[in-house]
């Protein structure tokens, strides 16, 4: 972990601006390519949601702005960030699940897998990064979502305005066309340290880890 020197940073301007305001986030919605991986889902050694969540995580860790945060008066950037996901549990009550980023996708679907066995059988919301008074517990994560009943074209997510500087990502039912398997995919993130550009590269990679992972499977 690192603290951005705020004095020498090229972005200071621009996150001076969009931090004083009252909502600075900004949410995209796209459509991803996971063809491969997903042509090849039975195939692979995991459920595809974790496979999902595999791929969105080492994605956002190759974008340094995607592991940036705001802690008060300072920015800081992560050398890894993790993802946490919301669980549906056996009652339809979902919880949230922290997991920890690795790089070997095996040993990441190993424990990823007793943790969301736990969760659907007690949810929880133990491991959400903001408390009941909204303050941040922990905000070295990426916080997902899935809805997989859904193919979505907008989407939106809770937030605790200004100081929540944590991305929320969520997606829903692939759909199939012109022999494409297309995820709708929503990203939202705090626009004093992300911009446009930084989620293009960060779809872009995701696309590319989409390939790279499901090469092993084919």
């Amino acid at each position: 972990m690192r603290v951005i020197n705020q004095e020498t940073w090229p972005r200071k301007n621009h996150f001076n601006l969009f931090n004083s305001m009252e909502f600075p986030h900004i949410g995209l919605c796209v459509q991803v390519d996971i063809t491969d991986l997903w042509a090849n889902r039975s195939r692979v050694e995991s459920s595809p949601t974790i496979a999902l969540v595999y791929t969105l995580t080492k994605a956002a860790n190759r974008v340094p702005e995607m592991r940036q945060r705001i802690q008060g008066d300072q920015v800081i950037e992560y050398d890894v960030v993790h993802p946490i996901i919301a669980v549906l549990g056996e009652d339809n009550i979902f919880g949230v699940c922290s997991l920890t980023y690795v790089t070997n996708f095996t040993d990441f679907a190993t424990q990823s897998e007793i943790c969301l066995l736990k969760a659907k059988k007690d949810p929880s919301m133990a491991d959400f990064h903001i408390d009941q008074e909204g303050n941040i517990i922990r905000d070295d994560i990426l916080s997902m979502t899935v809805l997989p009943w859904l193919s979505f074209t907008s989407f939106t997510l809770t937030r605790t305005p200004r100081v929540d500087s944590v991305p929320l990502l969520a997606w829903g039912k692939v759909i199939s066309e012109s022999e494409r398997y297309l995820m709708p995919f929503f990203v939202s993130f705090h626009h004093a340290l992300v911009d446009g550009l930084h989620i293009a590269k960060y779809v872009q990679y995701i696309e590319e880890e989409v390939q790279e992972l499901s090469a092993r499977f084919k």
